[in-house]
């Protein structure tokens, strides 16, 4: 008898099987290790940034993409390689991505795995460390990420208190040209939740009251942050990606759409499989204007809500094809484009764990990096 038989003859007794544990531990080990490497990678990025004090910004900024691209296909190699999530790729992706160019991604945003999607894609564009998010400002309380973040070029912003300023401000360092930048954009600003229906009814009211078109899958943009951005980095794209994305299994037998799967379902292999769409838009077709700018993205939302219809219909069998009719490429990355970041990260990770010295350094990084992350926020008051 193989021994994964003996083990799920072992778990049938106690209502587990084989695949349920599989799932549990890939989400402890997963969980443990990404957030456990932490005080490891602040290290390394705290002596790349001593290093680097007296060199020009863009030169900074080039070793620290590399060690962003390093911990970020780390954390794929836990959300694609070990899920075995099937990633199937629409529209311009092909194209699109054999291209090396600075770009603004609008997204639709349904789930707290909408940002891992966007280091899916850009890894398969030979971009992963040059990603850079717009994103709450709460974010800010994460140990040591929080600091990082900003470090790393990404722009916290409040919701209700907006500081157009000090947005600029952020802005204006990404202009280098030799900083190469995808900024991560959701228009929406807050998740597309069917089981939380009074922020949807919200959103639909907003439209009626604005005369525009209701959407069905999306909440109604907003245009601030994003003019924002176009108004100063317009000249610093190439061009929008407009993607959308669609988790498989978010539809119901009865062809009723619940919520998209969140990090924790999605990391115990709960979602089989996402669809990507990309659109890209030439900047020269991006409206300056804040008022042109307004409809022109309720327009490209209202192209995604009808793009949503193939993947969120009742009809079963229209959802079954919707990737054979819609041109749909399966995209798989190599092993060792992710594998690599893991040895790397264990590797670094064995005196940590395995001395007095390592023990006491892990520490001291934890603590004084947090204490101090904090305080550096607090005092430069970000956003």
């Amino acid at each position: 008898m193989a021994g994964s038989d003996v083990l799920e003859k072992m778990l049938k007794p106690l209502g587990v099987n084989l695949e349920t544990l599989r799932s549990y531990a890939l989400y402890a080990l997963g969980s443990v290790m990404m957030i456990g490497v932490a005080p490891e990678y602040l290290g390394v990025w705290l002596m790349w940034r001593g290093m680097s004090l007296a060199l020009p910004p863009w030169v900074y900024q080039w070793g620290d993409d590399k060690l962003y691209s390093l911990y970020q296909r780390l954390v794929l190699f836990f959300f694609e390689t070990c899920t075995r999530v099937e990633v199937v790729m629409y529209g311009d992706a092909d194209e699109a991505l054999k291209k090396k160019e600075s770009v603004l991604y609008l997204s639709n945003h349904q789930s707290t795995v909408d940002w891992l999607v966007a280091d899916m894609v850009s890894l398969r564009g030979r971009s992963l460390g040059h990603l850079r998010y717009v994103m709450k400002n709460t974010l800010q309380l994460l140990p040591l990420y929080g600091h990082y973040f900003y470090a790393h070029g990404c722009i916290y912003v409040k919701r209700g208190n907006f500081n157009q300023a000090k947005m600029i401000d952020a802005l204006d360092y990404l202009k280098h040209p030799k900083i190469p930048t995808w900024l991560i954009v959701f228009p929406e600003g807050t998740r597309y939740y069917p089981g939380t229906p009074k922020v949807i009814q919200s959103s639909e009211q907003y439209a009626r009251d604005h005369s525009l078109q209701v959407l069905k899958h999306h909440l109604v943009p907003k245009v601030k942050g994003t003019w924002l951005v176009t108004k100063h980095l317009h000249d610093k794209f190439d061009a929008v990606y407009d993607v959308s994305v669609f988790y498989e299994g978010t539809v119901d037998q009865a062809g009723v759409r619940g919520n998209a799967p969140q990090l924790a379902e999605f990391l115990m292999g709960r979602c089989k499989r996402i669809h990507i769409h990309i659109r890209r838009i030439p900047m020269n077709e991006v409206p300056r204007e804040e008022a042109t700018l307004r409809t022109w993205l309720h327009t490209l939302y209202v192209e995604k809500d009808k793009l949503a219809e193939n993947f969120f219909t009742m009809d079963a069998k229209q959802r079954a094809t919707v990737q054979k009719r819609l041109g749909g490429r399966v995209s798989q990355l190599g092993l060792w484009s992710t594998l690599s970041s893991f040895l790397f990260f264990t590797t670094i990770s064995v005196p940590f764990l395995c001395t007095k010295l390592g023990h006491q350094l892990y520490f001291h990084l934890l603590l004084y990096g947090t204490m101090g992350s904090y305080a550096w926020l607090a005092l430069r008051s970000v956003c």
